[in-house]
């Protein structure tokens, strides 16, 4: 079975602050762990063509051990003086950089690991996440952070099962198998924490939000309503995908990327998770599924239909119709060429 290819980045400030040093006197365990193929695609083994730390001046003393681990370690001090002063590093934004360019320039990369639980890198996670790239990163289960990733990442590897790993070792192979099991993953447990009133509260104000009965909902409809007209314009063909992106941008709340505090494709996880959601309301859209994280999206026109016969002699007039023609078409609410 062939390994997955991966690139690891190690937010180590915040890191260590969620697990203390033992992420440092424990590096070849849990880094083991995540090379036997911890929440991988079915359990396959990783190969990690890039591992990258990054943190603060301060803990520039676990460079050689990372850098014994095959680490490339990156200090990342701050500059403005009154950051320097607060402990602060410009971590994030080289975490940032890095993420995407290696993302873009990586040849044959078939996952990104960004190693934090920091809530900022949501953005980082929606902008290089495609079908072709898997992006994992962490997340605590006593705040937000594991659900807010969960709705972004591919998969998140909550804190728990971070220091169960500590003490991870290789299980020996039975001599039936070609290679150890996969490393269990230790089960999300409850938290204290999770049960106070304010996470009460958080958890609350997330379902509220993003829930099947948000706010999306109307926006949902007319995505839904856009796409079917699109398709009625041209049933039983592939409606691509840039198609699509450029109809529903004339709604206020759709995005293909995370920006202004709006969560992309209405609230879902990808452009595939928001297709299936519209073919639910509309099932004549019909999503099928290619493989890695592939769609393709036909209108089928119901069967029997009266209004395909009715549109059936004005197929020439609609082929002369450019593509900006037809979705300026769908925008302004028309169901049919003029």
């Amino acid at each position: 079975m062939a390994r997955v290819r991966s690139v690891l980045l190690v937010d180590f400030d915040n890191i260590f602050g969620a697990t203390s040093d033992d992420v440092v006197t424990h590096l070849d365990n849990w880094l083991l762990w995540l090379e036997d193929g911890a929440l991988s695609v079915g359990g396959r083994r990783r190969t990690f063509l890039h591992k990258r730390v990054y943190w603060n001046l301060q803990f520039d003393r676990y460079r050689s051990d990372f850098e014994r681990a095959g680490f490339e370690a990156f200090n990342c001090r701050a500059l403005a003086k009154r950051k320097i002063s607060a402990g602060k590093s410009s971590a994030d934004i080289v975490i940032t950089m890095d993420a995407i360019e290696l993302a873009l320039q990586t040849k044959k990369l078939d996952e990104l690991i960004v190693l934090t639980t920091d809530s900022d890198f949501v953005p980082v996670v929606n902008r290089v996440q495609h079908p072709g790239l898997r992006v994992v990163t962490a997340g605590k289960e006593t705040d937000p952070t594991y659900e807010l990733y969960s709705q972004h990442a591919d998969a998140v590897i909550h804190i728990a099962a971070m220091k169960e790993a500590f003490k991870y070792e290789r299980a020996p192979r039975k001599w039936y198998q070609l290679r150890s099991p996969p490393p269990e993953i230790a089960p999300l447990t409850l938290q204290r924490e999770r049960q106070s009133p304010l996470m009460g509260r958080v958890r609350a104000a997330l379902n509220t939000s993003e829930g099947a009965g948000s706010t999306l909902a109307p926006e949902l409809q007319r995505a839904a309503d856009m796409v079917k007209a699109l398709g009625e314009r041209m049933p039983d063909q592939v409606l691509s995908k840039s198609k699509i992106v450029r109809t529903l941008t004339a709604i206020p709340e759709f995005t293909p990327a995370y920006q202004n505090g709006i969560r992309p494709w209405l609230g879902h996880k990808n452009f595939a998770a928001m297709m299936r959601r519209l073919s639910v309301i509309h099932p004549e859209i019909e999503v099928k599924t290619l493989g890695q994280g592939r769609v393709e999206i036909v209108y089928r026109e119901p069967a029997g239909n009266p209004r395909a016969q009715r549109m059936a002699p004005a197929e020439p007039e609609r082929e002369r119709m450019t593509e900006d023609d037809e979705i300026a078409s769908v925008r302004s609410g028309l169901s049919s060429p003029a």
